[in-house]
């Protein structure tokens, strides 16, 4: 069996010097039929051999009685046959020495029942053959440069970007609008379908290498090895830009969490999180797919000045009317970019330009000076354009349309403007994104701006959604690599710990918080001193030798958010009130096991002094996702944050910096920051704890779920309050 992340074998798949199809048909309504016919018409030049039981002649082909009868072992197979013939056919193409098959079929897993076991012994019949299997339920794929067209697809332009899809739709709109509306056309497109074999990790490390791919769609809908593709996304996009979208991203969460850190943090919100690490553009809209990939691979990133890189190009507007260019600027300060400032000659040569009624600063507008003349555009930009903190220019408002909006005797002025401008931009090094209301239009100018690979966009939320991405890539590309995420999935460096042995001997799946608090001492976390109290009298006791005022918590084994239970009591002051507070909280804590079938316990309590009030709580909690491994999870706090949902994820390992940048991402960072006349809070000791959480469940693989809530936040420390963990098992009882 060759190694499935062999990418020569992939070529193989990829691009094939020959190509059987199976199931090759005379009806040229049957797959069979039009695979054939466009292989021909897209003049791919390797050798096509048409099987079909029948025999006879197809297309002016002999055709083949099986693929033991053909005269080469083929490259690739594509099968456009039932889904019950597919595990004998890719049988018998290991048996012949064809690499790869292309299953066209329907019926698998997508289908359940009968469906799923097909699909598993599908997938066992080309594991054991040495078949890499494309699909099944797949549209196909396409090789346009070499013409390998298993897709059917028509008047499709050869170009740079690639598809990689899960529907055939998608990718049959998305060749639709390459070919209409852009100069670009189409490198690859691979119908990944169920995966059964072949994965988007693979494809992307393939289309990585592959030289006619200068940008990557991907739209995912399940992805099998999510980690894969991560480790794929995270080497790729350094090289080229890589843009997703992803659909049931508002599916409910596969399992029901024990950990707060579980409930925030649903599958989409993971795997958002990974890819935003490895450096994919994900988009939510489909209208923004083709402008941000096209935009992407046209025109260069820009990364503008900090205070940690006082060197950079940022974001200029060039407009023609004041009410587009300032719904340019919020759009983009909601997307996080703000315009660059432009240095005081650049102003006045604008001035000079356009006249005093023209605004100078950006957003620049002409004014109307546009209106008699559309080389006021090319000449105003080639002046914005040469400021030195200009690094990209979004052209927003008429351009394109004046010579209809006008006269006509403007189109020849209008159409050396866009071609003067293209060239500046390109000659400069800089980037230029044009949104045109008249972008629907084939006039002149537009179509020399897309000759030039210059976006047009008839959106303005979309041409600004374009630049923002420009920006964020050149940003990310400006940093080194933060994250390198290893294959497996986690880093397993010990056996299970003796806490994690006894809880499995009682037939637990969580800590009691003591236990917890001692497995992740062992990681770095340093908690309060705290005793144990299992009856009123050792409360009292406890409360009196903390002299100060104490918290005491329910202690279980079973019951895991005491606040639930109303088992904590805060402020306890002397003997008395504590002993009273131990009755109470016993109390609550059998009626509330009691009331959900839990085993009733010895009840035991933790007394420790209460801390003064923080800057802000935390939390800190990290879970072990089935398809991305361990995903740390910063956030908001306390006893609401299921309400609040105020957190962020990264998949780990990750780096110090970018659980900083996560912190950053949170609105409660504000506080952090000294907001409301506060001292700001270092983030040192926040990041340490998240590093203890994160080493927690990567050491022990027995560990699913372990959270930190709330972490007291000062500005100089940050105290850990409480602690759970969950272990992996099945038949978890549902949130005690």
């Amino acid at each position: 069996m060759t190694s499935k992340h062999d990418l020569s074998v992939l070529r193989q798949v990829f691009e094939p010097r020959s190509i059987a199809v199976v199931g090759a048909s005379a009806n040229p309504t049957k797959r069979g039929h039009q695979i054939l016919r466009a292989l021909d018409e897209s003049g791919y030049a390797g050798a096509v051999y048409a099987v079909n039981r029948g025999g006879g002649t197809i297309l002016g082909q002999p055709v083949y009685k099986s693929v033991e009868d053909l005269p080469e072992a083929a490259d690739l197979a594509v099968l456009c046959t039932p889904a019950a013939t597919t595990v004998a056919l890719v049988r018998a193409c290991g048996e012949r020495g064809v690499g790869g098959a292309v299953v066209l079929a329907v019926g698998f897993g997508e289908s359940a029942g009968e469906g799923a076991e097909l699909e598993a012994r599908l997938r066992e019949a080309g594991r054991e053959h040495g078949v890499r299997i494309v699909g099944p339920n797949t549209s196909g794929l396409l090789n346009l440069p070499l013409g390998v067209n298993l897709i059917g697809a028509r008047g499709v332009r050869p170009g740079g970007i690639a598809l990689v899809v899960q529907s055939g739709n998608i990718a049959l709109d998305l060749m639709t609008r390459v070919t209409e509306q852009s100069r670009m056309g189409i490198s690859i497109c691979c119908g990944l379908g169920n995966e059964v074999d072949v994965g988007f990790g693979e494809v992307l490390e393939y289309l990585g290498e592959h030289d006619e791919t200068r940008v990557v769609i991907a739209h995912i809908e399940g992805c099998r090895d999510a980690r894969a593709l991560l480790h794929a996304a995270a080497r790729v996009t350094r090289r080229k830009p890589v843009v997703v979208i992803k659909s049931g991203r508002t599916a409910l969460g596969a399992h029901a969490a024990l950990s707060h850190t579980g409930a925030v943090a649903g599958p989409y919100d993971r795997l958002r999180a990974g890819l935003a690490q490895a450096g994919v553009v994900e988009v939510q809209r489909s209208d923004e797919l083709l402008a941000v990939a096209q935009a992407l691979a046209s025109q260069p990133a820009v990364a503008p000045s900090t205070h940690s890189r006082p060197t950079g190009l940022g974001v200029a507007i060039l407009s023609d009317g004041g009410g587009q260019s300032t719904l340019a600027v919020d759009a983009l300060h909601e997307m996080g970019v703000a315009l660059t400032g432009l240095a005081p000659a650049t102003s006045s040569a604008l001035r000079a330009l356009l006249g005093p009624a023209a605004a100078v600063r950006t957003p620049v507008d002409v004014a109307g000076a546009a209106d008699a003349d559309p080389g006021a555009f090319a000449r105003a930009l080639e002046v914005l354009a040469a400021d030195p903190g200009v690094g990209v220019v979004l052209l927003v408002g008429l351009f394109g349309g004046y010579a209809i909006r006008f006269s006509g005797q403007l189109a020849e002025r209008e159409a050396e403007a866009a071609a003067s401008m293209a060239t500046t931009m390109k000659s400069l090094g800089k980037g230029l994104v044009v949104h045109s209301q008249y972008a629907s239009h084939r006039s002149a100018a537009l179509e020399a701006l897309r000759g030039a690979h210059v976006p047009v966009i008839g959106s303005l939320d979309v041409a600004c959604r374009a630049v923002a991405e420009l920006q964020r890539r050149g940003v990310r590309l400006t940093r080194s690599v933060q994250w390198r995420p290893k294959r497996e999935h986690a880093r397993i460096t010990a056996s299970s710990h003796h806490i994690i042995n006894d809880a499995r001997a009682e037939g637990r799946y969580t800590l009691d918080e003591m236990e917890a608090r001692a497995l992740l001492g062992e990681t770095g976390l340093s908690f309060p001193l705290t005793e144990v109290a299992r009856s009123a009298d050792e409360a009292a006791a406890a409360a009196t030798r903390a002299a100060r005022p104490v918290a005491i918590k329910l202690l279980s084994k079973h019951i895991t958010h005491k606040t639930d239970a109303a088992g904590v009591v805060l402020d306890v002051t002397g003997p008395d009130e504590a002993r009273a507070a131990f009755e109470s909280i016993a109390a609550n804590a059998l009626a509330y096991a009691r009331a959900r079938g839990l085993p009733e316990e010895e009840w035991a309590a933790t007394v420790s002094p209460m801390l003064a009030p923080p800057v802000a709580e935390l939390l800190v909690g990290a879970c072990r996702d089935p398809q991305l491994g361990p995903v740390l999870t910063i956030g908001a706090g306390g006893i609401w944050v299921e309400v609040l949902r105020d957190v962020a994820h990264r998949v780990l390992p990750v780096a110090p910096r970018e659980v900083e940048a996560a912190i950053g991402e949170l609105k409660v960072s504000a506080l952090l920051a000294g907001g409301r006349g506060g001292r700001a809070v270092g983030l040192g000791a926040i990041v340490d704890a998240a590093a203890a959480v994160a080493e927690c469940v990567m050491r022990w693989p027995d560990v699913a779920e372990v959270e930190v809530n709330p972490l007291f936040v000062y500005e100089d420390r940050a105290v850990p309050v409480d602690a759970r963990v969950v272990l992996e098992g099945p038949g978890k009882p549902d949130r005690p």
